[in-house]
């Protein structure tokens, strides 16, 4: 009996508590790490000791334990946010970690069960195995909302000639092809199978190829007459958040405002700032708006567009007041100093607790509250569409969170498509972790499946332009204050249909799973 079958028959705290460890390794391929290899063992490990079990209870705490170190790793960066919000939101910190990864962890448990229940015979036990646990994949990353946070294929750098077969099949189809060289991986080590590790490494070979040869021949092209200034702060969100001493969330204001108006102002034609950099109703803050009216004004006869992000406030016909997080852009063309509202975009998908509180007013009425604001829940946009900034092409808003969604983008039924993405974000809530480094990498890829530049305005994380590769043209990274004045890029085709794209195989996996295979004991 091997080492790793000596390890399969423990039982208990001995057992589980390997599995946890094991999944932990699994983060080292995500970023700003990137060494995919260890992951790909690490899933490797986890189709194995799936294999090895003999009953569907213990395929599914195996699977659970080994995801719930994979996703521990992945979502501890949240516990910053309690932290930032207050001494009286840490004590919930561990359990709802804890509980978050659990809940994600259980995707991988009931993969488990169902290959010892059903599966346990096959004669392709780890390709199935990689079958289940991209359905698992798929499914966390829809079921309940959705949290589609470092999916398999984000371990290949974005930007990066791995990353680049995303314009072909999207990160769903990356992820599946990572699970499917780890099962090949997995068919060498314990079957013997030199076929199968040859064909996994032809694979990522390929991979690679495809992507050196479209990043060699890559050009980018910019839309004329347009100038971007992407203002970059860093600051603490514990700061932000200091209600005792509100003169730190005004420096925050100010520095913003100083950086806008840093020599070069009148060339630029839009002023973009983060997620945060405000709190509250800014937009309805005349003060605020009257200093960026009046720095804009003294600099040029046509000043830029400011887009900013912003909560704004609505009624319904029921007089009931609704908050909604916006990107908004406001104009100065009429020579006054405050403005105009020119066009605003609502945040659809919003972050559960953070801006919204699952059960609706019947918890919020019990005292929950959510962790970005002393505000109830934010409502949601009812439909997502494209926006037209003035003085920009056609585009995409996509807010924080928003962004980790492939297909999120809209395709409109008149044929209308997006030139290009903006992500709003305040990754201050991230704190000194892993956190902005992984959202600045899934959104890259945003960009390599539209085929469109994303232009990212991150406080405390990745601010730049991304070229339509996935790659910074210019950026600036955490805790590195810079005012970043860039063009905008051109699109480089047309888009993918993600949604139908990432569906079809979702249901290619499912038949796969479900069609009888010749059984065998192996």
């Amino acid at each position: 009996m091997n080492f790793l079958d000596r390890i399969a028959g423990l039982t208990g705290w001995r057992y589980y508590g390997l599995l946890i460890v094991l999944g932990l390794l699994g983060i080292l391929g995500h970023a700003p790490f990137h060494l995919w290899p260890i992951t790909m063992l690490v899933y490797a490990l986890t189709f194995h000791f799936l294999r090895l079990t003999t009953t569907p209870r213990r395929a599914f705490w195996t699977g659970t334990f080994i995801g719930l170190g994979y996703y521990m790793g992945q979502v501890y960066w949240i516990g910053s946010a309690f932290i930032a919000r207050g001494p009286e939101f840490i004590p919930a910190m561990p359990p709802m970690i804890f509980a978050l990864a659990l809940l994600l962890a259980v995707f991988w448990g009931a993969a488990g069960w169902f290959f010892r229940r059903f599966k346990g015979q096959t004669r392709w036990p780890y390709l199935t195995l990689a079958a289940l646990l991209f359905i698992a994949e798929f499914g966390r990353g829809h079921m309940l909302g959705g949290f589609p946070w470092n999916l398999p294929g984000y371990v290949f750098k974005g930007g990066g000639a791995m990353s680049q077969s995303a314009s072909l099949f999207g990160i769903y189809g990356l992820s599946l092809l990572f699970l499917f060289c780890a099962a090949c991986l997995a068919r060498f080590l314990w079957l013997k199978d030199r076929f199968a590790i040859a064909f996994g490494a032809a694979l990522l070979l390929a991979t690679f190829a495809f992507g050196f040869a479209r990043l060699s021949g890559a050009t980018v092209d910019y839309v004329d007459n347009v100038r971007l200034r992407i203002v970059n702060v860093p600051f603490k969100q514990k700061d932000k958040m200091d209600y005792d001493n509100p003169l730190k969330a005004l420096q925050i204001v100010q520095e913003h405002i100083y950086l806008t108006a840093e020599p070069g102002l009148e060339e630029v034609t839009h002023v973009i700032w983060p997620e945060g950099a405000m709190d509250g109703i800014a937009v309805a803050d005349m003060n605020l708006r009257r200093a960026i009216g009046e720095t804009f004004l003294a600099a040029d006869n046509t000043p830029p567009v400011w887009i900013m992000n912003s909560l704004r406030t609505e009624r319904d016909s029921n007089n009931r007041l609704h908050y909604y997080n916006s990107a908004i852009a406001i104009t100065f063309d009429n020579g006054e100093p405050t403005g105009q509202v020119a066009i605003f975009d609502d945040k659809k998908r919003l972050v559960p607790f953070g801006e919204f509180i699952p059960g609706g007013q019947i918890v919020e009425k019990l005292g929950a509250r959510i962790i970005s604001s002393s505000l109830g829940s934010i409502t949601p946009a009812k439909t997502k569409g494209l926006i037209n900034f003035p003085g920009l092409p056609l585009g995409s808003s996509q807010i924080c969170y928003e962004v980790i969604f492939s297909g999120f983008t809209p395709r409109p039924k008149d044929g209308s498509r997006p030139s290009w993405i903006l992500n709003q974000s305040n990754d201050g809530w991230y704190g000194e972790s892993v956190g902005p480094y992984q959202h600045a990498n899934i959104a890259r890829y945003r960009a390599i499946e539209e085929k469109i530049p994303l232009i990212r305005s991150a406080a405390n994380g990745f601010s730049g332009v991304l070229d339509p590769y996935g790659r910074f043209d210019r950026f600036a990274g955490p805790n590195t204050r810079k005012a970043i004045d860039a063009p905008l890029p051109r699109p480089i085709g047309e888009s993918l249909p993600l949604k139908y794209i990432n569906l079809l195989l979702f249901l290619i996996t499912v038949l796969f799973v479900l069609i009888p295979a010749p059984t065998r004991q192996t």
